[in-house]
């Protein structure tokens, strides 16, 4: 988490801010086509999650205070899945699903988890990987179910995606 922190911050100032959060997912409107609804969807869902860090509009969170509201929201989500409750985490993973899928056939290609990495900054030649990994019933396409659970999974539970991806725990 360390690391994302440093992504997150752009300015390199030691803080990250809400505004620096909402900037970081420009580039989804060009390499995913996002209509400026879905993008609006995305910011207000994003806005939610990141202020029970404490990202709250005009304030910066130093990398001590990222962490601490990161365990905090972790522990409010877990709590959220285990009531069987929505979760911060599923609504921007609904919005960022709604976002990827440029041709909203609720199926998400190889190509379009490409564009989506490379909207954030990732290699999309990685797009095939995640591919394989997300696609349990390996049906050529990623749902929306299967999106959210691994993202779900990769945020929350790290320990339990290493041991479904075959990695040992120690």
């Amino acid at each position: 988490m360390l690391e994302y922190f440093s992504f997150l911050d752009s300015d390199r100032d030691g803080y990250v801010t809400i505004e620096e959060m909402i900037a970081n997912i420009k580039p989804l409107q060009d390499y995913c086509l996002a209509t400026p609804t879905k993008m609006d969807r995305l910011a207000a869902a994003l806005t939610v999650f990141w202020g029970e860090v404490g990202l709250k509009p005009g304030r910066k969170v130093n990398k001590r205070m990222f962490l601490r509201g990161l365990n905090k929201l972790g522990r409010k989500e877990l709590e959220r899945e285990s009531r069987g409750r929505p979760t911060l985490h599923s609504a921007v993973a609904h919005a960022l699903f709604d976002i990827i899928d440029e041709n909203n056939n609720n199926k998400l290609t190889e190509r379009e988890i490409g564009n989506w990495m490379a909207a954030s900054g990732l290699d999309p030649t990685d797009a095939k990987r995640m591919m394989e990994e997300a696609d349990k019933k390996k049906k050529g396409y990623i749902s929306r179910e299967e999106l959210i659970e691994s993202e779900f999974c990769s945020f929350f539970h790290p320990e339990k995606c290493m041991i479904q991806l075959g990695i040992r725990v120690v």
